[in-house]
């Protein structure tokens, strides 16, 4: 009968010697919840997209509009002419014709 009590005690024991050696969990994850703006296939808001739009050199953003596609059109100013911009899904910014 004193099996039970010894065999107990060390799995107890085992147990608490590897829990010691794990390091402590802080409840926060290295993986970010939301894919960053600019990665493919991640939806961009608009406001990002308008920063992205605006680091590119373009102005008086206006009419910015997501598609299907998951890329956003835009009417913007540069060099004061106005011209239309396309963002796809990977945060490129291109002039469209």
């Amino acid at each position: 009968m004193k099996l039970i009590p010894t065999a107990a005690a060390a799995l107890v024991a085992s147990v608490s010697i590897a829990a010691a050696q794990m390091p402590p969990t802080t409840g926060t994850s290295t993986t970010p919840a939301v894919p960053p703006a600019g990665m493919p296939g991640t939806a961009q808001s608009e406001s990002s997209v308008r920063t992205q739009i605006e680091a590119s050199g373009y102005t008086k953003i206006r009419d910015l509009t997501r598609k299907a596609d998951g890329s956003w059109h835009a009417r913007a100013s540069r060099n004061d002419v106005d011209v239309a911009v396309s963002v796809d899904s990977t945060g490129s910014v291109t002039q469209v014709q």
